[in-house]
């Protein structure tokens, strides 16, 4: 498995944990901003970026325990501060469940929620000759190819990874910051009439994720798309430095 680390020691660990559609190496901008103050780590996890293709398929609860592994075997000392995008975010929830004793903090970024296929997965427009690939390959992903391990690199069962975690388990006080994107209502995939509502839907599956602390807090950054760590880095810099 690939990694980078970078920073002066300390504690706690950051943790950048990445989603389903990019490379550990698009947080390197984030990562560079927080070494200042922390020791910051990445990675790929197997069937992205640099590191090894998996051999088997596996769900959330295996990549958990590959990455507690990784993190033991780097010498990556706790307590943790994960910071979790997309399917990372719910991987980074699974981690302090988990963990717990050897959790900092969970900066969640446009988590993954566990009923957001059945929410959204019949929103797409009708396909149409205008389609482009990337609309095409969304809308195909999103109505049910995501049931099936093989439509991502890293072979991932989804099903059983979402039916592991559709239960908010608490976290007592455990910081945890949320932060919520204008994923929707920016969205190129959607027709405009329709994207203000599926933003609220959106906001509202976001704000189910609260209830896990009692130090539980939401940043709104609308002008963001889903990849805020892209298009709005400075939001994740700041709430990772409030966490520290």
């Amino acid at each position: 498995m690939a990694y980078a680390v970078s920073g002066h020691g300390g504690a706690p660990t950051v943790v950048l944990e990445t989603g389903l559609g990019a490379e550990s190496a698009e947080w390197q901008p984030i990562q560079s901003a927080l070494a200042a103050h922390c020791t910051v780590f990445r990675y790929d996890r197997l069937g992205r970026g640099a590191s090894d293709r998996p051999s088997t398929v596996r769900h959330v609860g295996q990549l958990i325990d590959e990455l507690h592994a990784l993190l033991q075997a780097t010498a990556m000392p706790p307590p943790y501060l994960i910071v979790g995008h997309s399917f990372g975010g719910l991987l980074a929830r699974g981690f302090a469940q988990r963990y717990r004793d050897e959790m900092h903090g969970l900066v969640l970024v446009e988590s993954m929620h566990t009923r957001q296929f059945a929410v959204f997965g019949n929103a797409f427009p009708a396909p149409s000759e205008s389609d482009t690939p990337e609309q095409t390959r969304m809308r195909t992903f999103w109505a049910g190819e995501w049931r099936t391990p093989d439509a991502t690199p890293e072979r991932i069962d989804l099903p059983t990874s979402l039916d592991m975690y559709r239960e908010i388990a608490p976290l007592g006080d455990l910081p945890v910051t949320v932060i919520t994107a204008g994923s929707f209502a920016n969205s190129p995939f959607f027709p405009t009439a329709t994207r203000d509502a599926l933003q609220a839907h959106w906001e509202d599956l976001q704000r189910e994720l609260l209830p896990l602390s009692t130090q539980a807090h939401q940043i709104m950054t609308p002008a963001s798309q889903h990849f805020v760590q892209r298009d709005d880095p400075d939001v994740v810099i700041k709430a990772v430095l409030a966490m520290l």
